[in-house]
């Protein structure tokens, strides 16, 4: 008797079978271990800004130290060459044919979560089918979910705009499908609650609140300091960010430099994307030294780790200085969007007020320190943090792709039920309603024109018709009724 029900597909009894498959797992597990951890990270890290090109650095160091071999590829727009870039880059136009061998997906960080089209001067998508600015975080987080890729949101932050009912199912979609959610702020957890279950959104520190740790591995320190020694700048220094809106710090500090005689001032561009420049600095701001060309983001974060203090609106200006104990004068409103998270950190001050008069009022705030309890606690949550990564990594692939092929099915119905929607509350343009006014009011004035129109035929309509009548009854119109007869009989007319 041949056991049919104990024997599979390819032929083979039930138990070899099971046998060759615990084989083949651990073969694939010891594969895995073997080769390098692959996993995407994804954000704008094509433009010389700080705080954006911090983060893939980050992930690498804190990754590679829990999983050993990683390959971590950052993508963006556009693809950067690591001969003339801190590292190398993938362009987004690549990401269909790669999206298959990602082993886990990291959304973030960095003000990304957005809708609205103004990011940098110029930057665009290189190609027309990427949405923009979605196309660096929201699709990259479906493409994973379509392939079964673990999706992580690395603590990006939320632009502080209306997000489009047109983004609604995909916005839920990608949070639904993603492993782990976490946002910077509780303005940006605000944001995305409504689209997932509230209890998966998690606030934790920005990743940058990690950087010192990550200076003790990096081999920014040395470039730092042939910077240093390249300038001569021996004495302690401020870094200063070469922005706008400084100048109440700049005339506090002409105005009693000489209260300040060891102290020499760092300009940084942080931010030249965003059109950071040195010209925004008062020129007469004496014992200032500036850098020739744009370093290293471990460079930049390692001369900030050596000043006495930092002034500026940059966000990752802010935390690097917070995780390395060294006081922040901010020109930023600390109660509007990601910037609330640094206000419960004392040492972040406020510029000198307008025509302050204390000659000792910076030099009682500035001065390097342990770091506070505050940014200790921070670096602590993003060591768990990242061990949870490595977990999450090493779990493998998700079930999202169930999940993904019923959002599929039910796209056209949300499609139609869409446009239906569209169709009856389509709201206008200001110039459309313009528009629309302008011919409603033509289309008045002609119909007026027409009624009175029409009264006036009526009226004469009305006329012609008493006269008839009053013809009709006349005498003279019934003794005239048989000849009017004849002639239409002569006519071939019948009567």
């Amino acid at each position: 008797m041949n056991n049919i029900g104990l024997v599979d597909c390819d032929g083979l009894p039930r138990q070899q079978f099971l046998q060759t498959r615990e084989m083949n797992t651990s073969d694939s597990n010891a594969m895995k271990n073997q080769r390098s951890w692959r996993i995407g990270i994804f954000g704008t890290f094509d433009v010389q800004n700080y705080g954006d090109l911090l983060f893939p650095i980050i992930a690498e160091l804190e990754l590679s130290q829990r999983l050993g071999n990683i390959e971590l590829v950052p993508f963006s727009y556009h693809a950067k060459s690591s001969q003339d870039w801190p590292y190398g880059v993938e362009s987004l136009a690549d990401l269909p044919r790669m999206a298959s061998g990602l082993d886990a997906i990291l959304i973030g960080g960095g003000f990304i979560v957005r809708f609205d089209k103004f990011i940098a001067p110029g930057y665009e998508p290189p190609v027309a089918w990427i949405q923009h600015p979605t196309g660096y975080w929201l699709t990259p987080a479906l493409l994973g979910a379509q392939h079964g890729v673990p999706v992580i949101w690395n603590a990006p932050g939320m632009h502080c705009n209306d997000i489009p009912s047109w983004s609604h199912p995909l916005l839920s979609l990608a949070l639904e499908c993603s492993t782990h959610i976490a946002v910077r702020d509780e303005p940006s957890k605000t944001a995305l609650m409504p689209f997932v279950d509230p209890q998966r959104v998690h606030v934790m520190p920005d990743t940058a609140f990690s950087i010192r740790r990550c200076l003790k591995s990096h081999s920014g320190t040395d470039e730092a300091d042939a910077i240093l020694k390249y300038l001569g700048l021996k004495t302690p220094y401020i870094v200063i960010q070469a922005t706008q809106n400084l100048e109440r710090f700049t005339d506090y500090v002409k105005k009693f430099r000489v209260e300040l005689p060891n102290l020499s001032f760092l300009l940084l561009r942080l931010g030249p994307v965003l059109c950071d420049h040195e010209s925004f600095i008062d020129a007469d701001l004496p014992g200032t030294f500036c850098l020739g060309e744009w370093p290293s983001p471990m460079a930049l974060a390692s001369l900030i780790s050596g000043s006495e203090a930092v002034v500026g609106h940059s966000y990752h200006l802010a935390i690097t200085a917070l995780s390395c104990g060294i006081p922040v004068f901010s020109s930023s409103d600390l109660s509007q969007g990601k910037f609330t998270a640094l206000s419960k950190y004392s040492s972040v001050h406020p510029l000198p007020p307008a025509g302050c008069e204390d000659p000792e009022w910076l030099s009682q705030r500035i001065g390097r320190k342990e770091p506070s309890q505050l940014a200790i606690e921070a670096n602590d949550v993003l060591e768990n943090y990242w061990d949870h990564v490595a977990d999450m990594v090493r779990s493998g692939k998700t079930d999202s792709m169930v999940v993904m092929n019923a959002f599929w099915m039910s796209l056209p119905g949300i499609l139609e039920r869409e446009s239906r929607q569209a169709g009856a509350t389509r709201s206008e343009s200001p110039g459309e309603l313009q528009d629309f006014e302008a011919r409603l009011s033509d289309s008045k004035n002609l119909l007026d024109a027409a009624k009175t129109q029409l009264i006036d035929a009526s009226e004469r309509s009305l006329e012609l018709e008493k006269r008839l009548l009053e013809m009709q009854e006349s005498i003279s119109w019934r003794m005239t009724a048989p000849l009017r007869s004849a002639w239409r009989w002569v006519q071939g007319l019948s009567i």
